[in-house]
């Protein structure tokens, strides 16, 4: 049953949360088995029955605020996950639906192949097959009883809006789930295969990673590269399979040494996809007394993974940390179905697993593929991914065994943890960032750095999260061989250990979950402050370049570790930070931060990329031109473009004037990157090498006597303006006419560019005809949190793709049109607040 009630009565359950849901202290959880052991028989008894009848009874108070942001109150944790199922359901029913398929194995079975991941569904079909219920025996068995039952609710509540809606007035955006074969009610099984799927997206689920564990075809056999040679990979495209460009973020912690209220202050920036999977859609959750968290969830998520309290706000940046190893084994020569560890013989198990294909003509086939089981994980083909390193270790490495009598093996370290949705709702209770550290603990965090203030003015950085336990003493003695070489032509990505002696295997620490092979918190990196920390996606080292981490195993972040070259938005972000500390950004005549400040910054749209060596690009333009008499029509071209780009503000505003010549210029210099790294790391294009001392300033400019520079920087000039004239664009335009997004037949202007480029709030879109009109990924959900001496936290952000995939929605296109403005929505947390932007009557929502 559902009934609608005026919003000031529905917010008297509300009131009686009052700003104060984050349960009043650090390690405030939710009851747990253990809390209820001193309790008498009869008490614990009364209170099985209880449970026992009302498991199944949901009771959700929902209201919406302007923008369709919901807010939902219940008593119970399940009650709260069947509110925030439904009312997420509304909104992007089938994205959830589309990403459960993708879980289960099934998107050749349902999507063809043109649209499906062979791959992906049989390592899917393996890992999360629950067809004797091992699945659950594994995983859901050792969840706490609260969040069994909060991933429960949300599976009813999806489930009520389907069975209310039908199938056939599902929504037909993208994805179109309306009359679709594959839609169907879900288990709370279905979620946690989807869960899982999330987790292992930096590491399992990369492209390179499931193509390694489906070449390793068995004894004997050589594999064939099922998505081309090796030769055929550029460093573009490794690096987009390694360093996932789509995926990044940024963050500023400012403590109360930082802020001219004296408070704590954060920016959240996270740069998700716009769509699909890891996408975020704005919430709010309350039990009374037990949790109160604002921000952004996952899509298909229970709980809030960015967001804030009463008290505290977190925030989170992806990692390029390691997340798994490789082992090389020795084969036993009489059977390459063992394997050699100190001296005794262990076996490699076969299992296939079977998947259906639609094909074409509407018919159905089954495909088979079988995986080689080891101790710790699968078997792997290693060919294409050192092929990276050297194309000529393809051949020898992609046999069984390898030209050397070995076989690689794989160990995830997210393949087992499911930690996560447990160690988030605590993140969310604690009132400090004291109270988030010890959340954080548990290690459910599978590839994030974290961020945290509180309103005392204390900040948190720490690179909490999954990393094999594996140190640099580990390294020294484990890493043999070719693999040396690897893990050196890798930028330490690729990590290879002797598997033939158990003490090459990951470490035990006391603080992490047992048997893991993880670091534990006491030996990860960490800094508390009351002055700032801050990360734009490189290592733990510069978090706070006053105050540097460093003396950690390189295995804690192989991009822009310590000593290394620092990306664009690294550097950018600590000059802005530094520059309103002092007051020398123009924002505000004061130094310090306020809020207004640091929406400023976000939005400051500067290309450092174009600060460092467009003067140099320019010059080399206009010596090139005063030294060619008779210049072809394609050269005066590119004189033309060098004339925009002379007049161009240096800036990805909506009306900069000449961005996408840089931008495609820029793509271009990036092929030479390495695939292992996010910078133009080159031993010839500086004029200012890198520097360990200065990481922040330096590489600069270019060297203008390198004849190799002049004609490398006129080629890329030239290419770049043939692709923006086959893409029938002026040089002219502004940036709002070329990147947009396109909602209902309106193109709404998207400012923010390529991060790799400098640009700190990071949007990546498709180029073709037209423009930049399909937005992958960037700035997503964005939140700006501080307080004052009130009980409410004074928030303000943006989701900038909005909260609806339906184009039928309200909320389709909303708070896009916002984010073109630059404008800012404010969050109504506290009940006066949110009653005064409630756009519609209250919902209370009550299972069947």
């Amino acid at each position: 049953m559902k009934s609608y009630v005026s919003i000031a009565a529905l917010l008297i359950a509300l009131s009686l949360a009052g700003c104060g849901g984050s349960n009043g202290g650090n390690n405030a959880a939710p009851r747990s088995e253990t809390e209820t052991e001193t309790e008498t028989e009869t008490e614990t008894e009364t209170e099985t029955e209880t449970e026992t009848e009302t498991e199944q009874v949901y009771r959700a108070d929902i209201v919406r605020t302007q923008y369709g942001i919901p807010h939902i109150t219940a008593s119970d944790w399940g009650s709260l996950g069947y509110g925030h199922g439904y009312v997420f359901a509304q909104d992007n029913y089938c994205d959830l639906m589309h990403e459960i398929v993708s879980a289960n194995g099934q998107s050749l079975q349902y999507f063809g192949e043109a649209d499906g991941d062979e791959e992906r569904d049989f390592i899917f079909s393996l890992i999360n097959n629950n067809a004797d219920g091992q699945f659950e025996a594994a995983f859901l068995s050792t969840q706490p009883d609260y969040v069994l039952a909060l991933v429960e609710g949300y599976a009813a509540g999806f489930n009520r809006f389907l069975s209310e809606t039908g199938v056939e007035n599902l929504a037909e955006g993208e994805p179109n789930c309306r009359n679709a074969s594959w839609v169907r009610e879900i288990s709370a099984v279905d979620l946690w295969k989807y869960f899982r799927l999330i987790q292992l997206q930096g590491s399992m689920d990369q492209s390179l990673v499931k193509q390694m564990i489906i070449e390793a075809t068995g004894p004997g056999a050589l594999a064939v590269s099922s998505t081309a040679s090796p030769a055929s990979f550029n460093a573009k495209e490794l690096n987009a399979m390694l360093v996932n460009p789509d995926l990044g973020s940024n963050a500023i912690a400012l403590g109360r040494n930082a802020t001219q209220n004296g408070r704590g202050m954060l920016l959240g920036n996270p740069h998700q996809p716009w769509k699909g999977a890891s996408s975020f859609y704005q919430v709010h959750l309350t039990i009374p007394g037990e949790y109160d968290v604002m921000g952004a969830a996952l899509k298909g998520f229970p709980q809030v993974a960015i967001g804030f309290n009463k008290d505290q706000a977190w925030t989170h940046t992806i990692s390029f940390a390691n997340r798994f190893s490789l082992f090389e084994l020795t084969v036993n020569p009489d059977n390459p179905l063992q394997y050699e560890v100190d001296g005794e013989l262990k076996d490699i198990t076969p299992e296939t697993v079977s998947i259906q294909v639609l094909l074409e003509d509407g018919s159905f086939e089954t495909r088979e593929h079988t995986f080689y089981h080891w101790e710790y994980g699968l078997i792997v083909n290693p060919g294409s991914l050192l092929a990276a390193v050297n194309p000529e270790l393809f051949a020898p490495f992609s046999s069984w065994p390898t030209a050397t009598g070995t076989l690689y093996a794989m160990r995830d370290a997210n393949i087992d943890n499911l930690r996560g949705i447990d160690m988030w709702v605590k993140m969310g209770q604690a009132s400090t960032t004291e109270g988030l550290a010890d959340a954080l603990k548990l290690l459910g965090n599978p590839i994030f750095h974290t961020l945290a203030v509180d309103r005392s003015g204390d900040t948190f950085y720490g690179e909490i999260s999954a990393i094999p336990n594996i140190d640099q003493q580990k390294l020294a003695n484990c890493l043999t061989g070719i693999n040396q070489l690897i893990y050196a032509g890798s930028n330490n990505a690729i990590v290879a250990l002797d598997g033939s002696r158990s003490e090459c295997q990951w470490g035990e620490s006391e603080d992490a979950p047992p048997g893991s092979g993880l670091f534990g918190y006491e030996s990860l990196p960490k800094l508390l402050s009351a002055d700032y920390a801050a990360n734009s996606n490189d290592s733990f080292w510069l978090s706070n370049p006053n105050t540097p981490l460093s003396g950690f195993p390189t295995t804690m972040g192989f991009i822009g570790s310590e000593g290394k070259q620092q990306n664009l938005r690294t550097q950018i972000s600590h000059s802005m930070i530094a520059d309103r500390l002092n007051g020398d950004d123009g924002f505000d005549a004061n130094p310090l931060f306020s809020l207004d400040s640091l929406q400023q910054l976000m939005y400051s749209n500067r290309v450092h990329g174009a600060e460092l060596i467009l003067d140099d690009v320019l010059a080399i333009c206009s010596g090139v031109q005063l030294s060619t008499p008779a210049p072809t029509a394609e050269l005066l071209r590119v004189f033309e473009a060098c004339t925009q780009l002379a007049l161009w503000d240096r800036k990805v505003d909506t009306d900069s004037r000449g961005a996408h010549i840089f931008t495609e210029f820029w793509k271009l210099l990036e092929t030479t990157m390495s695939p292992f790294e996010s910078t133009l790391s080159s031993d010839t294009l500086w004029s200012v090498a890198f520097s360990p001392t200065q990481p922040l300033t330096t590489p600069s400019g270019i060297d203008l006597t390198d004849s190799d520079n002049v004609s490398g920087i006129m080629a890329a000039l030239s290419i770049a303006v043939q692709t923006i004239d086959g893409a029938g664009l002026a040089f002219d335009l502004p940036w709002g006419e070329v990147q947009v997004f396109p909602r209902n037949g309106v193109d709404i202007p998207i400012h923010g560019g390529r991060g790799s480029m400098g640009v700190f709030g990071a949007i990546e879109a498709r180029f073709g005809v037209g423009g930049y009109r399909e937005i992958n990924s960037g700035n997503s959900y964005i939140q700006t949190v501080t307080w004052d001496d009130s009980d409410c936290p004074i928030a303000e952000g943006i989701i900038t793709h909005s909260q609806s995939i339906d184009p039928e929605s309200p909320f389709y296109a909303d708070q896009s049109g916002l984010y073109s403005a630059k404008e800012w929505v404010p969050f109504p947390f506290c009940v006066q607040d949110i009653e005064a932007a409630a756009i519609e009557g209250g919902l209370t929502l009550t299972s069947p």
